[in-house]
């Protein structure tokens, strides 16, 4: 984005395609498979609640049926309507977390607590696990087909 441009929200353009400009906000479905994206809401009218955090971004996997398949920063995947808006880009302050603390203090400025000192010694749970992808999360509630007996 440069200075003066303007920043369109168009959530009344559902499947109709555009050509994304970073910083506006669309519906998924009108987005590009390919699209990064930030500031996800889970339910069409909710507000953004994934992918804020500084320098994330989501991608735009596939289109399925009415909903958008989007992989968040965890690499996890989540399936949402495609009448969800979300913001094309990638959140500022990418050096977030490149920031030095430098000092214990400046942790307990931001809040966080010292540990005890003590040395605990791990049991086996420690290691290494490979386990498989936690399923995909969905948000979307299709009607249920019923079985032709």
């Amino acid at each position: 984005m440069q200075p003066g441009n303007s920043i369109t929200n168009s959530p009344h353009i559902s499947r109709m395609a555009v050509s994304a400009r970073e910083g506006d906000a669309y519906p998924l479905g009108a987005l590009p498979v390919g699209t990064l994206i930030c500031n996800l809401e889970s339910h069409p009218g909710k507000g953004a609640q994934y992918i804020r955090a500084a320098g994330t971004c989501g991608v735009l996997l596939r289109k399925v049926n009415g909903t958008a398949i989007v992989q968040l920063p965890s690499k996890r995947h989540m399936q949402v309507l495609e009448t969800c808006v979300a913001t094309v880009g990638r959140v500022s302050n990418v050096d977030h977390n490149k920031r030095v603390i430098g000092k214990a203090g400046r942790n307990r400025w931001l809040g966080k607590r010292p540990h005890t000192g003590l040395w605990h010694r791990k049991g086996g749970w420690a290691g290494r696990k490979i386990k498989p992808l936690p399923p995909m999360k969905s948000y979307v509630n299709l009607p249920r087909v019923k079985a032709v007996e």
